[in-house]
C-alpha cells in the first residue's frame, strides 16, 4: 500500500474514531465511549503534561518556562490542550486533516482558540524553533527509517536551551504469533481485511501499527555538542515498554545551579476571582504596609539597598523608554506603593495619579512628596485608593499607565487589562516591568504569599496579549535586554562587534535572563496627537523681511512668515512647556555669538498651530549699536528644544546698523 493511500485510509478512520486512533484501548472506541471515558482521555493528557514538565524542572532546566511550544502528532488535542493552559504559545501539528478539525473543535469548546494548528509541511517550511518540542504516541506509528528521520528533523527545531521530549515503545509482551500477524496486517490490506472480518469489524478499518524501536536507536540524534543533557524515563503500559527521552539543546553560558523541583503553581490566566477574594487581598496589602514600623527603607527607594539599586534603575530605564513620556501627560502609576516612581514621573513634568489598594501605602507616598518635593513648578500628584475592581477615573482620561513590579500582584489580570484599555486615550501606552511565567512558584514569592497573604502570580504574556486585543490594544512590544550588563574583556568586546564567537555566549546569557522577566508595552489603538511638548515631529520654515533699514539705538521691526512643516501641533506660546515662540540669536560681524537668547516673540498666544499652517508675526528686535550684526531666527518649544536642533534651517538677516 502506498504512503498516500495509507494516509487517506487513516484519515477516514480518524474521522470515525478520533479517540481510538490516538489511544488504542477498546473503551475509546466510538461505540463504547462514555462521557467518563472521554474525561479520562483528556485527563490522561493533563497528567502526562504535568509529569513531563516536572521531570524537566527536576532533571534538566530548573524553573523551565517555554515561550514557544510545539506538539507534533497532536491528534485531537490530548496534550496540546493542557499545554495551552500554561504560559507560552502552542503550535499543534498533525498529518490528518480529520484530527486537526476535531482538535480545533475541542480547543474552541475549551476556550483555547489561541492554539495554532498546522500540518507537517507548513511546520517544516516555517523554519521556526521552539523552546519545547513534544512528540508522543507518534513514532510507534512509523517504520524505523521514517521515525529516525522525523526525530532528526524535530531535533533541529529545538531552540538553544530548549528541551525535546520523545516517546516510543521499545519492547512488547506480545507473542511471536501475534507479532507476525500484526506484521502481515500492516503490509497486506487483504490480511487486515480478513482479520477485521474475523473480529466482527468493518473490513475498511485500517491496521494501526505499533512499531518498536531500540532505546539506543534515537539517542544518536541528541549527542554533544548540540545537546547538553539527556534523560530517559521508562514506563510500561498495556503490554508495551516505553522510553521517554528528555533532551536539552546546548546553550553557551554560565553553569546552572543544581536543579530543584518546583511546586505546581496556578497560572494567572486560570484564576477565578470572587469579590471576597479581592477584599481579602486588599486587606492583606494594607496589613503589610500598616505593619511597617519604619518607613525609611520605602522612602529611600530606589536607593534603599546598594545591591538592589542598579537593578531598579536599569529596569526603570527600560520602562521609561517604552512609555515615551512628554511633560504634561497624565500617567497612572498602578500599584504605586511608596510612590518613588510616581515622584520620578512628577519630576519629569507628568500629571501623576498615584494608585494603590493600601491607604497606608498612599500615606507613605504623600510623606515622600512632602519630604522630597519635586524641583521646580511641577504638576501636583493625585492620590487614588483602588478597590481592586474599578479605577475611579473617566474613560480615555489617561495618556500612559505604568506597572512596575505591580501587575503580578493583581488578583484578576484580565479585568485589570480591561480597565487600562478603558482609561487610556487613543494611542496611549501601558508599560510593564514584571517577572516571568514561573514567578509564583519561586521561593521568595511563596514566602511573601504565605507570610503576608499577598497575591503572587505568574505573568503569561500570551494570555495578556489575547485579552488586550479585545480591550482596544493593537500592538504589544517586548523589550530585549540583559540585566546586569553582559561583561566581557576588551578582546571579547572587539570580537562581539565583529560577530565573533562571544556573540553566542552573549545571546545565551540574554536568553537565560529573558526567560524569567517580562518587560513589555501595550499600545492602545489609534494615534495620539503629536504636539510640541516633545521634540518628535517638530519642523519649521521661516521667511523674514526688514520693513526699513535699522538705525542705531532704535528697535528694529522684522516681518516673519512661519510655517509648521512638521507633523506635531505647536502649543500656544503661553503654554509653560512646549509653547512655541520665534526666537533669535545675535552674532557679531566676525560670526562670534553675542547673545544666544537675544529676543523671542510669541507666535500665537492662546491657540495651537496645526501642521501645515502659516502664521505671520512682527518681531521687534531690541536696539543695536552701529555696526554689522548677524541675526538668526529659529523657532523654540519652551523647555523642549530649538527647531534647528531637530534639523530645521534658521532664517538669517545680515544687519548694517547705521
Amino acid at each position: 500500500m502506498s504512503s498516500s493511500e495509507a494516509d487517506r485510509r487513516f484519515d477516514a478512520f480518524a474521522a470515525r474514531e478520533p479517540h481510538f486512533a490516538v489511544l488504542t484501548a477498546p473503551r475509546f472506541l466510538k461505540s463504547q465511549l462514555t462521557a467518563e471515558a472521554e474525561r479520562e482521555f483528556f485527563a490522561s493528557g493533563e497528567a502526562v503534561v504535568d509529569w513531563m514538565l516536572r521531570v524537566i524542572d527536576a532533571g534538566l532546566v530548573p524553573e523551565f518556562a517555554p515561550m514557544t511550544i510545539l506538539e507534533y502528532g497532536c491528534g485531537i488535542g490530548r496534550l496540546a490542550l493542557p499545554l495551552a493552559r500554561r504560559p507560552g504559545s502552542v503550535t499543534a501539528v498533525d498529518r490528518s486533516p480529520a484530527m486537526l478539525a476535531r482538535a480545533r473543535e475541542e480547543a474552541h469548546r475549551q476556550a483555547l482558540d489561541h492554539i495554532e494548528f498546522t500540518t507537517p509541511g507548513e511546520l517544516f517550511a516555517s523554519y521556526r524553533r521552539y523552546d519545547l518540542v513534544v512528540c508522543y504516541h507518534v513514532l510507534q506509528r512509523l517504520r524505523r527509517r521514517e521515525a529516525l528521520a522525523l526525530v532528526e528533523a524535530l531535533s533541529r527545531l529545538i531552540a538553544p536551551g530548549g528541551v525535546g521530549v520523545f516517546q516510543w515503545p521499545y519492547r512488547s509482551d506480545a507473542t511471536a504469533g501475534v507479532r507476525t500477524a500484526r506484521w502481515a496486517r500492516e503490509r497486506w490490506p487483504a490480511a487486515n481485511a480478513l482479520a477485521n472480518r474475523f473480529r466482527g469489524k468493518d473490513v475498511s478499518v485500517p491496521f494501526i501499527p505499533t512499531n518498536l524501536l531500540p532505546v539506543t536507536a534515537l539517542l544518536g540524534a541528541f549527542e554533544p555538542p548540540h545537546f547538553r543533557t539527556s534523560h530517559v524515563a521508562l514506563e510500561h503500559t498495556d503490554g508495551l515498554d516505553y522510553a521517554v527521552l528528555f533532551a536539552e539543546r546546548s546553550a553557551t553560558g554560565a553553569p546552572r545551579k543544581h536543579a530543584v523541583p518546583m511546586p505546581a503553581v496556578e497560572s494567572a490566566a486560570l484564576r477565578t476571582v470572587t469579590d471576597g477574594d479581592l477584599d481579602a487581598f486588599n486587606r492583606a496589602a494594607e496589613h503589610y504596609f500598616a505593619s511597617l514600623r519604619d518607613w525609611d527603607h520605602h522612602l529611600a527607594k530606589p536607593f534603599s539597598q546598594a545591591e538592589e539599586t542598579p537593578v531598579l534603575l536599569a529596569n526603570l530605564a527600560v520602562v521609561l523608554q517604552a512609555l515615551k513620556l512628554t511633560p504634561g501627560m497624565r500617567v497612572l502609576d498602578f500599584g504605586a506603593g511608596s510612590g518613588w516612581l510616581s515622584r520620578c514621573l512628577t519630576q519629569m513634568g507628568c500629571r501623576v495619579v498615584v494608585l494603590d489598594v493600601s491607604e497606608t501605602a498612599l500615606r507613605i507616598a504623600r510623606d515622600l512628596y512632602a519630604r522630597q518635593p519635586p524641583i521646580g513648578d511641577q504638576p501636583a500628584p493625585e492620590f487614588l485608593l483602588f478597590d481592586g475592581r474599578t479605577i475611579n477615573l473617566p474613560d480615555g482620561s489617561l495618556d500612559r499607565v505604568v506597572c512596575f513590579d505591580a501587575f503580578h500582584h493583581a488578583p484578576d489580570p484580565r479585568a485589570t487589562i480591561a480597565e487600562f484599555g478603558r482609561l487610556l486615550a487613543e494611542g496611549g501606552i501601558a508599560a510593564f516591568a514584571e517577572p516571568g511565567p514561573r514567578h509564583a512558584g519561586a521561593p521568595r514569592s511563596q514566602f511573601e504569599a504565605q507570610t503576608y497573604g499577598v497575591v503572587e502570580l505568574d505573568v503569561d504574556v500570551h494570555d495578556i496579549w489575547r485579552t488586550a486585543q479585545a480591550c482596544g490594544f493593537d500592538d504589544l512590544s517586548l523589550a530585549v535586554f540583559h540585566e546586569p550588563p553582559f561583561q566581557v574583556s576588551l578582546a571579547d568586546y572587539e570580537q562581539l562587534l565583529a560577530g565573533g564567537p562571544v556573540e553566542d555566549a552573549w545571546l545565551a546569557s540574554t536568553r537565560k535572563f529573558l526567560r524569567h522577566v517580562r518587560f513589555f508595552a501595550l499600545h492602545k489603538r489609534g494615534s495620539a496627537r503629536l504636539d510640541s511638548r516633545a521634540p518628535a515631529g517638530l519642523a519649521c520654515d521661516i521667511r523674514v523681511a526688514l520693513e526699513s533699514g535699522p538705525v542705531a539705538g532704535r528697535p528694529t521691526p522684522v516681518d516673519a512668515a512661519v510655517t509648521n512643516t512638521g507633523t506635531a501641533a505647536w502649543l500656544a506660546s503661553s503654554a509653560p512647556r512646549g509653547g512655541v515662540l520665534l526666537g533669535t540669536h545675535l552674532y557679531d560681524a566676525a560670526g562670534a555669538l553675542v547673545s544666544f537668547d537675544f529676543h523671542a516673540e510669541p507666535l500665537a498666544a492662546s491657540r495651537a498651530i496645526a501642521p501645515g499652517e502659516t502664521v505671520r508675526v512682527r518681531i521687534i528686535l531690541p536696539a543695536l549699536p552701529a555696526g554689522r550684526h548677524r541675526i538668526e531666527f529659529d523657532c523654540v518649544a519652551s523647555h523642549v528644544t530649538w527647531f534647528a536642533q531637530r534639523g530645521s534651517r534658521p532664517a538669517v538677516l545680515e544687519l548694517d546698523v547705521a
